[in-house]
């Protein structure tokens, strides 16, 4: 146990952690509670959360959308993204379209999305799915085009059909940027969902974050984000698992 805690890659995260929540600690106490609460705070107002079952019951409805809504995202952003960019033309028509969607504020269209959904589960849903599944396909389309030229080049001279060229070539070439598209599409995955939570339907742990600024209790919000940034993690940490899974041949970095 020691041995494993004096390693570097051990040591310095929890000392820079002990130094944070210290310094947390210390400028939390001497902030008007109204406005700034400390770890120890936030850790009581974590259990209250907790045992009257308000916490649990917040993160499973913001589970339950992030996780279909990215889902949806996935299944639906890589196809459409292979196909826009091993057809080229198919492309060049959809992505000055899709990077203008892309661009524009997700706060902007929550009116319009309580025009077409109105204000339940499915307008939080598409709020995630939407602007998630743009990232991905874009990303996705990138990567496509970016092929080694050399691989595509030799795929030809075997007269390799589309299906073996996206097989064999083009996907397992564009991997990295498919990552990197489902890292973006999870950020805004969480966004979405947090934004649809506050605006459209005051649920979730959107909504416990907008019930504790209304009650002034900043602990309660700090709950909230909390569980937020922990989702956050699990879903980068799994993004960064499938990498490596599907990019062995890359040898250890």
């Amino acid at each position: 146990m020691m041995k494993t805690l004096s390693r570097p890659s051990v040591l310095l995260p929890l000392l820079s952690l002990v130094v944070v929540f210290g310094a947390w600690e210390l400028v939390g106490r001497s902030i008007n509670p109204l406005l700034f609460a400390p770890p120890s705070e936030v850790a009581r107002q974590f259990g209250e959360l907790m045992r009257s079952g308000e916490l649990l019951d917040a993160t499973k409805i913001t589970v339950q959308a992030l996780f279909l809504g990215y889902f949806l995202a996935v299944i639906v952003g890589i196809p459409f993204g292979i196909a826009m960019g091993a057809l080229p033309r198919f492309g060049d028509i959809l992505q000055p379209y899709l990077y203008a969607i892309f661009s524009t504020p997700r706060v902007v269209v929550v009116p319009l999305i309580v025009v077409w959904f109105g204000i339940g589960f499915e307008a939080r849903l598409f709020l995630v799915f939407f602007w998630s599944m743009i990232a991905i396909s874009v990303n996705t389309a990138q990567g496509v085009r970016h092929a080694r030229p050399d691989l595509v080049e030799v795929a030809h001279s075997f007269q390799a059909s589309r299906l073996q060229m996206a097989r064999h070539v083009l996907i397992p070439g564009a991997i990295p940027f498919v990552v990197s598209g489902l890292r973006i599409g999870a950020e805004r995955a969480i966004v979405g969902v947090i934004i649809g939570e506050m605006f459209l339907q005051i649920v979730g742990l959107g909504g416990v974050i907008t019930k504790g600024s209304t009650e002034l209790l900043p602990a309660k919000m700090l709950c909230a984000v909390a569980v937020i940034a922990v989702l956050g993690t699990i879903i980068v940490t799994a993004l960064d698992t499938f990498e490596k899974r599907f990019q062995v041949w890359k040898g250890p970095t």
